[in-house]
C-alpha cells in the first residue's frame, strides 16, 4: 500500500508539471480488486495497456464515450459502496468502544459532511481554505488526522516519578472481591 501512495503522489507530481490533474487512484484499485477478488499486477498492468490503447486509438476512444451514463454511474456506485464497506469493517478492527476512537469516528464523519449538508458553509473563507474543507474526504481525513494525535497527546501515560504509591494518580487500585 505504501508503494501504490508513492506512485499516486510521483504521478500527480508528474501530471502537475504538464497541466494535468492529479492521480487518485489507489482507492478504487481496492475496491475493485475487493470486489473481483483479483490480485494480480499482470492484470493491472494489462488493464493499464488497454486504457493507453483507448487513449490514443480514436475509434475505441468513441466506443467507450459510448457507454450510457447510468452503466458508468451503476458500476461506480458499487465500487465506492465497497469502499464505504471496508471503511466500516476498519472502523470495527480499530476498538470502537474505546471512548477516543469512537469520538475521532464521529467527528471526523460529521466534518466530512459539512461540505455536503450545509455547501456554502466556506464561502467567507480565503480560497486555500476552500480547497481544503471544500472537499468532504479531505475535510474528514484531516479531522481525524488532528483529533487522533490530539488524543495521542491527552491520553499518554503520565510520568510516575513522585508518587508515593508507584501510580500516575497517586491512587492504587481497589482489591478484587476475594482477595486477601
Amino acid at each position: 500500500m505504501p508503494r501504490v501512495a508513492r506512485a499516486d503522489a510521483l504521478t500527480s507530481l508528474f501530471a502537475g508539471t504538464l497541466g494535468a490533474s492529479l492521480m487518485v487512484t489507489s482507492s478504487e484499485n481496492i475496491g475493485i480488486s475487493r470486489l473481483t477478488g483479483v490480485r494480480s499486477r499482470f492484470v493491472t498492468a494489462a488493464a493499464g495497456g488497454l486504457l493507453v490503447a483507448v487513449g490514443l486509438l480514436s475509434p475505441l476512444s468513441r466506443a467507450v464515450a459510448g457507454l450510457p451514463p447510468a452503466v458508468v454511474g451503476g458500476s461506480a456506485l458499487v465500487v465506492y459502496a465497497v469502499i464505504a464497506v471496508m471503511g466500516v469493517q476498519m472502523l470495527a478492527r480499530s476498538e470502537p468502544a474505546e471512548r477516543s476512537h469512537s469520538m475521532i469516528a464521529a467527528l471526523a464523519l460529521a466534518v466530512g459532511l459539512l461540505p455536503i449538508v450545509a455547501p456554502h458553509l466556506y464561502d467567507g473563507f480565503p480560497g486555500w481554505i476552500r480547497t481544503l474543507l471544500g472537499s468532504g474526504v479531505v475535510a474528514g481525513t484531516l479531522a481525524a488526522v488532528l483529533l487522533h494525535a490530539l488524543f495521542a497527546v491527552a491520553d499518554r501515560p503520565r510520568s510516575t516519578t513522585g508518587s508515593p504509591t508507584g501510580t500516575a494518580s497517586g491512587v492504587t487500585a481497589a482489591p478484587e472481591a476475594g482477595d486477601s
